[in-house]
């Protein structure tokens, strides 16, 4: 079923269209002290008319008794239909709000990026994304969209005394094969900037 562009999205939001709606799939997790494993994710991009998109996202490990083996190379929908969703890791709502004016188009002949058309790139719409979790952190975002490819680094990390210690985190999204995939590094428990999860989801009809 084609992607159609909601009526009521605020022109602000154009350029993050491409995420609205539910999504499912799988990925995988691992930091120092916890070892690599595989999780289904449940994620929803809505809005209410206003010019920001709301998200909410849900990770649950997978249950290793009745999981299946996972590739890489799967579709959101066949990873997490290989697993057998187990106990809850994390929960997160975010408001997504594209900062006006934040790059000029650029003009023909200055180096532009281009697509593999060679058309010219779309040129990059600057964001900031907010992040709460039930965990006590709430992490500032910072970032640009560019056509379906969204990058972000935290600008600001805020959390209750007994919250876990969190230092930084980056995150990329992009749309591949009309599947939505996601990696983010994390800085936390005195570690330097590393890998922490990544994940695939297709789209639910």
């Amino acid at each position: 079923m084609p992607f159609q562009l909601p009526d009521d999205l605020a022109p602000e939001c154009y350029p993050l269209a491409w995420l609205l709606g539910s999504w499912r799939g799988f990925g995988l997790l691992g930091y120092p002290g916890v070892p690599e494993t595989p999780f289904v994710q449940e994620i929803v991009f809505d809005h209410d008319g206003g010019p920001y998109l709301r998200s909410t996202s849900t990770i649950h490990l997978a249950d290793p008794q009745g999981s299946g083996p996972i590739a890489r190379e799967m579709t959101g929908h066949e990873g997490a239909a290989a697993l057998v969703r187990g106990q809850l890791w994390s929960t997160e709502t975010s408001y997504w709000r594209p900062v006006p004016n934040g790059h000029p188009t650029p003009a023909e002949g200055d180096g532009a990026p281009r697509t593999s058309a060679g058309a010219p790139a779309p040129a990059p719409t600057e964001l900031e994304v907010l992040v709460a979790d039930p965990a006590g952190q709430i992490s500032v975002y910072v970032g640009s969209v560019r056509g379906p490819r969204i990058d972000l680094s935290t600008d600001a990390v805020v959390r209750t005394a007994t919250a876990a210690e969190m230092t930084g985190a980056t995150r990329v999204y992009g749309l591949v094969q009309r599947d939505l995939m996601w990696a983010m590094d994390l800085a936390a428990f005195g570690h330097e900037l590393q890998s922490y999860a990544s994940g695939r989801l297709s789209r639910e009809e």
